[in-house]
């Protein structure tokens, strides 16, 4: 064998429910490795010669290694040092501070005192609660449409802004990244580097989004209650119901939501969605247009096996959950938007005020639903070249 020594880049390791996690975060390379696997690693970080550390293994655990393959493996993560690659130099990671200042004790306090009044106004003032109705801070229904959509850009970015810096303080290389979902573009934080990070240490990151959308729902009630009924705190409300809505969405765990994250780290698992819905997929195949899984058993840890059938029921549970919100929070909206447009239409003047601003707000949506056509198809048609 010709590499006798192994040099190394500075590497993690997380104990987990069916291994140990070893990482090198700078790279975001990560694997999960059994114990006798970390043992071995360990022996040839700390300088063991690879001939040694076969034999060592052979004497330690009674059967023999393909050296060979593992160490090939460590080069496929990038777990060891190449010849004349320098040593990573671990780099202060920017907005660190900044991260511990908005996740520290006194800010903890402001957050409580700024739910904690939400909830008393809530409490003593019924209008202020989330309805549907809100959603129509003001007559013209293109208005409501491009205020809302645009209101959600920074409304998201102070989402995904809580998640990196949750991660920042415990010294991640967290990051921001644009993504497209359909014809939309997203804004999504990449945070592989939790895995670097005991478990405990992983539910702040995740759920930190949602702490700051409770916030500012938070704090757009209290504006709303101090404005009165002017169009400043009509939009305040209409912003809160929309924050409400994507709440909501954190729960439909079978989507991947933050809650989906929370849920694998505290079930010690690694990829239970895939599990989950092959697991699903197999139970339900006798019905028309359910089609088999396609995914790869192998990537599935013996945990996300025997937790899939389990957590299929939590899925189920989000589906009920989902169907439930779109009757009781989504369609009020919808039918509000109908019965406006329609009333407008059938009973405006054409080339009014009313009957332009519902004619233009019908094409908005019909160019939306085009849009989502097309991007489809487009995508359908991608995939089908590509494979």
């Amino acid at each position: 064998m010709s590499v006798q020594r192994l040099e190394f880049h500075p590497l993690t390791f997380v104990e987990e429910h069916d291994g140990i996690t070893v990482g090198r975060p700078d790279a975001e390379s990560y694997a999960t490795l059994p114990e006798d696997g970390v043992a071995l690693l360990l022996r040839l970080s700390e300088g063991m010669p690879v001939p040694e550390a076969a034999d060592w293994y052979r004497a330690q655990f009674g059967e023999p290694i393909d050296m060979d393959d593992f160490v090939a493996a460590l080069h496929e993560l990038r777990f060891i040092r190449e010849d004349g690659e320098s040593p990573v130099e671990r780099k202060e990671v920017r907005f660190q501070r900044l991260g511990r200042a908005v996740f520290s004790p006194l800010a903890w306090v402001a957050y409580a005192a700024l739910v904690a009044a939400a909830l008393a106004v809530l409490a003593f003032t019924p209008a202020l609660r989330p309805h549907a109705d809100h959603v129509f801070f003001t007559s013209s229904l293109v208005a409501v449409q491009v205020v809302l959509t645009l209101s959600q850009v920074p409304a998201i970015l102070l989402h995904e802004s809580f998640h990196v810096l949750a991660g920042r303080r415990l010294g991640l290389p967290s990051k921001l990244s644009i993504g497209r979902r359909l014809y939309f573009l997203v804004v999504q934080t990449e945070l592989d580097g939790l895995l670097s990070v005991p478990r405990r240490k992983r539910y702040l990151p995740f759920l930190a989004g949602m702490l700051a959308d409770v916030l500012l729902f938070s704090l757009l009630t209290l504006v709303a209650a101090l404005t009165g009924p002017d169009l400043v705190g009509r939009l305040g409300l209409a912003i809160a119901y929309m924050i409400v809505l994507r709440l909501a969405w954190q729960f439909y765990v079978f989507l991947r939501t933050d809650l989906y994250f929370v849920f694998t780290t505290m079930l010690g698992c690694t990829n239970l969605h895939e599990a989950t819905m092959a697991f699903l997929r197999g139970k339900f195949a006798w019905l028309p247009g359910v089609r088999p899984s396609t995914s790869d058993d192998e990537d599935w840890s013996p945990r996300d096996r025997r937790v899939a059938p389990w957590f299929a029921l939590v899925t189920v549970a989000g589906v009920v959950f989902l169907l439930g919100t779109l009757v009781v929070a989504v369609v009020p909206v919808v039918v509000g938007f109908a019965v406006r447009t329609w009333t407008a239409l059938a009973q405006g003047t054409p080339g009014g005020a009313g009957f332009l601003d519902s004619a233009v707000s019908v094409l908005l949506i019909v160019v939306q639903v085009v849009l989502l056509v097309v991007v489809s198809r487009r995508d359908r048609v991608s995939g089908k070249e590509a494979a």
